[in-house]
């Protein structure tokens, strides 16, 4: 058998002339599709077996990295197999055949099965739990095993096409390049594919049917053409043979490509998240530019005129040296676009030219690379068939220890410049390993090349910007310091760059941003707290008897600093799936704050949520749970029916689910998918929100009782809990009425027809970017104060459960909550809402929501008051809506006097003076006031609807 690379000689020795060599052009053009086919239904399957499995076995860090080496496992097995194995007599076509058919077979077995496994797996799960070393043995030997069969036979399928007889007349490294090139360049259809249109449109089902039947296209074709194999090649067994030399210095090459390249891709994928969104369609064009890289470049290598491959692979590592460096110095850091708030970037073309600048070269030369490293093994070992599969063997787990050294070990300790610059220098240790003596010689080009490469690789180390790193960390964060926050820490953890920003307010800490790669993650605005602590509010005021509680997800801490307060729950489970959120909660401080986690009742569970309620033994009085945005890559998993239904078999009876619906991140067919998956398991379901559309979703395990009386009233007296509610907007027991938005009854006439969002169409949750028009209209149809207080009184989960006492003055309640809603949203006439809440009402929270205070801001502005000799400026605007908020006019006035002879900074106050004036019975104060001000007035619909309402309620003549 010829061996050596592709050329001149090539060409002279690849087939006999005429006939013969058509035909063999016509082969290799086929077994080309055939691997392409295969590449394409190989990509669709392992997607889907690391959803499935996610979902089986868990999502976390540890658990995804546990599967992703069980698929790599098995791949490696096939590799070995094949590193050993001999064909004798048997059609390498029809072995083939029969193993893409298994792979077809088993993967889409496991595709239907991996859930039910999963639901049988549940009762040895939970009696594990307290076993936690035994418990992750078994789920790693559980995914193992049933990945066994059809990753085995993937990493067979191209090690034994190699073996066709007709294929050994043309050079194996023209060879092996196209296959490899064709065989990757599937993968790119596949992932483009399954993620752009299969799995929208036929789901996890469909998608791995048409895997199946890729695979069994390939291996029809490859079963049809077997025939025409010569007889002499026909039949029966198999046999065993061991290589007589291994060439372990390639071996080692193979194995540390595969681990630098793997690793660089988890170092990439980390450092672009700082830019674009971390959806699963930017992942996808990620990968798609990856794969395009390596097949292109396997193709490109399957043409490189040369005989020795050998003398040019040192050559090619130190151009992965230089490309991975280069390519982040020169990397073109996008620009942020007209009101763009964060660079989050979601288009999947700006994606995949980010992608290509950084990845591109990188890939391309490492899809060369491997080709030349299994030809030269070949050169040694003679066998294609043997030489193929042990150096991808090797390669392969490399690639199985390079994610995880990176992720978790390289990741977290240097950060991921740092690692690029480990890693180039990895490929550059490579390139020093492959080199000879004669390769450094002047007299050869070659040497000239190798010297001189070396020395720009040395030269760019040199001169590398190693503060790099900080640019694109301040670009990330950049968005969100628009309103003065700071930067008070940075992790790069094992799965996200987390940065915490604070905002101070007369010199104390205002609210806290948690940034997670490109993306305000969670915080603690006071906003924001307002749902967030609903969380635990709402079900704790309708089950006071509650004892325990389940925190799915974190944040910053504020719902589980809400549990805390309430001093009859004996314990709070903490769910996250980021160790470094829990290590961050020491960070946070404010007024009336302390660490939840340092409370005796809490316990912390660094885990994915729903394995947690999967394999977690324990029940609960209340789950809730505020995951992250519904569009990142994962929490789609966190909204499905299935999760739903394993909330409800965690739940006590008469437990209660609550749950983060935020209206705003969706379009209106997504949000009624959601709704109609948490009805289904939930028939009681309910909706409820403050003023915005962070909603909330609730139900319970069986149906509600009316709250105990005597343990509602004294939930309302305890004085830290009635203080934080009242921090809120939730003042009395009465105002939880205003909260409600819909009921079961509501929810099912609105998704009548809608089908539930499910672990087997998570693409009915689209990367759509929220039409937030729709959005608005949609919430402010649920807001209307007559529909919702209609809805109310017909509601049969509100005459069933909720106390008599709390359905006083619905109407005020509502009315406020619609105008707080059209305020916040589109705007509004500030003065007529702030009449009437005044008037009208002696809620606190409107008046400062219209004075753009709160009572966070008031506490802030009254202690730094407290320590200044006279009304600090800064303060006074904030002191003047807690005057008011008090309904102590007369401080409120004074207050705006002293804004008068300092001068008027916001023409608004000089209306609000002149309203307070007649509020308080000084009309003619008013009145002269106006008139000397008049002047400096400009006319407008404003100020002629303030002096017709003035006029009108309280006699005011208006100026001029």
């Amino acid at each position: 058998m010829t061996s050596g690379w592709c050329g001149g000689n090539c060409r002279r020795g690849c087939g006999d002339q005429g006939g013969t060599a058509r035909f063999e052009l016509v082969r290799v053009a086929l077994v080309s599709l055939i691997l392409f086919l295969s590449g394409c239904s190989a990509l669709l399957f392992q997607t889907l077996w690391l959803r499935l499995s996610g979902l089986a076995f868990g999502n976390s860090v540890w658990s995804a990295a546990l599967i992703l080496s069980s698929f790599m496992a098995g791949l490696a097995l096939g590799s070995a197999i094949a590193a050993r194995l001999s064909l004798r007599r048997v059609r390498p076509l029809r072995v083939y055949a029969g193993l893409e058919s298994i792979v077809a077979v088993f993967g889409c077995t496991l595709v239907f099965g991996l859930p039910l496994l999963g639901e049988w797996l549940r009762p040895i799960f939970q009696a594990l739990w307290h076993h936690q070393e035994l418990l992750n043995i078994l789920r790693f030997s559980t995914s193992f095993l049933v990945l066994l069969f059809p990753t085995t036979a993937m990493g067979l399928t191209l090690p034994v096409l190699l073996e066709d007889p007709f294929l050994h007349r043309r050079q194996f490294g023209c060879v092996i390049a196209a296959f490899y090139g064709f065989n990757t360049l599937g993968g790119v259809a596949g992932a483009l594919l399954g993620e752009g249109y299969l799995m929208r449109r036929f789901g996890l089902p469909g998608t791995g049917l048409t895997a199946a039947c890729l695979s069994l296209a390939a291996a029809g074709i490859a079963w049809l053409f077997a025939g025409t194999e010569p007889t002499g090649t026909q039949a029966t067994r198999l046999q065993f043979s061991l290589s007589k030399q291994t060439p372990w210095k390639l071996l080692l090459v193979s194995l540390g490509t595969g681990a630098l390249f793997l690793g660089l891709e988890v170092i990439w994928f980390r450092f672009m998240r700082l830019y674009v969104a971390s959806s699963s369609t930017a992942f996808c064009t990620m990968l798609a530019v990856v794969l395009a890289g390596i097949g292109l470049g396997g193709l490109a290598a399957s043409a490189i005129p040369t005989a020795t491959p050998r003398k040019i692979m040192p050559l090619l590592l130190l151009l992965v040296a230089m490309g991975t460096l280069l390519s982040y110095v020169f990397f073109p850091v996008p620009v942020l676009q007209g009101d763009s708030k964060a660079f989050h970037i979601e288009s999947w073309p700006e994606v995949a030219r980010l992608s290509f600048a950084l990845m591109f070269p990188a890939a391309f030369l490492s899809g060369i690379l491997l080709p030349i490293i299994v030809s030269c093994v070949q050169e040694e070992l003679k066998n294609r068939m043997n030489s193929t599969g042990l150096t991808i063997l090797f390669n392969t787990v490399g690639a199985a220890i390079g994610p995880i050294l990176a992720g978790f070990v390289l990741l977290p300790w240097l950060g991921f410049q740092s690692n690029l610059v480990l890693f180039a220098a990895g490929y550059a240790a490579l390139a020093l390993l492959t080199c000879e003596k004669q390769s450094w010689s002047l007299r050869k080009p070659v040497g000239i090349a190798l010297i001189a490469l070396g020395a720009s690789f040395v030269l760019t180390l040199v001169i590398f910007p190693y503060h790099r790193n900080e640019t694109h960390f301040e670009n990330a964060r950049r968005p969100f310091e628009a309103d003065q926050s700071v930067l008070q820490k940075k992790i790069e953890g094992t799965a996200d760059t987390l940065q915490l920003l604070r905002r101070d307010l007369f010199g104390e800490p205002y609210y806290y941003r948690l940034v997670t790669n490109a993306y305000s993650m969670s915080g603690t605005h006071p906003r924001s707290q307002r749902y967030m602590r609903l969380f635990a509010y709402l079900p704790l005021a309708l089950r006071p008897e509650s004892e325990n509680a389940l925190l799915l997800c974190y944040g910053v801490g504020i719902t589980a600093d809400a549990f805390t307060r309430d001093p009859r729950l004996k314990h709070l489970d903490v769910v996250d799936i980021s160790k470094e959120v829990f290590d961050l909660a020491d960070s946070y401080s404010g007024s009336e704050y302390s660490n939840p986690l340092r409370d005796p009742r809490v316990t912390t569970f660094v885990q994915d949520g729903r394995f947690f309620l999967q394999v977690s033994p324990d029940r609960y009085d209340i789950i809730t749970g505020e995951p992250p945005p519904l569009k990142v890559a994962g929490t789609v998993n966190l909204y499905t029916q299935q999760f739903f239904a394993l909330m409800h078999d965690r739940l006590k009876d008469g437990g209660i689910v609550t749950f983060w619906l935020p209206i705003s991140q969706l379009t209106t067919d997504e949000t009624k998918a959601i709704l109609r998956a948490f009805h289904n398991v939930f028939s009681n379901a309910s909706v409820w929100a403050t003023c915005d559309l962070e909603w909330i979703m609730m139900g319970s395990n069986g149906p509600l009782q009316q709250p105990d009386q005597e343990l509602a009233r004294s939930f309302w007296s305890e004085a830290k809990t009635r203080s934080d509610l009242g921090r809120i907007g939730i003042e009395s027991p009465e105002q939880m009425s205003g909260l409600f938005v819909m009921d079961s009854e509501e929810i099912d006439r609105i998704t009548q027809g809608v089908e539930p969002l499910s672990d087997f169409y998570p693409k009915r949750l689209t990367d759509a970017h929220p039409d937030l028009k729709a959005a608005y209209q949609f919430g402010r149809n649920y807001f209307d104060t007559s529909a919702v207080l209609r809805r109310f009184l017909s509601s049969s989960l509100i005459k069933e459960i909720w106390p008599e006492e709390w359905r006083k003055s619905l109407d005020l309640f509502f009315l406020v909550r619609e105008m707080r809603f059209i305020s916040e949203m589109s705007g509004s006439n500030w003065l007529a809402d702030l009449d009437l809440y005044l008037r009208h009402s002696r809620l606190r929270a409107p008046v400062l929501a219209v004075q753009n205070s709160d009572e966070f801001r008031l506490a802030l502005a009254e202690k730094f008051s407290e320590r200044s000799h006279s009304v600090p400026a800064e303060a006074s605007p904030d002191l003047i809506a807690g005057a008011l908020a008090r309904r102590d006019f007369p401080a409120a006035i004074q207050l705006l006097e002293t804004e008068k002879d300092r001068g008027f900074s916001n023409i608004n106050d000089f209306f609000l003076l002149t309203y307070l004036y007649c509020l308080n019975g000084n009309v003619e104060k008013a009145e002269a006031f106006a008139s000397a001000g008049a002047g400096s007035i400009q006319k407008d619909w404003f100020v002629d609807w303030l002096w017709g309402e003035l006029q009108a309620q309280f006699g005011f003549h208006p100026p001029g």
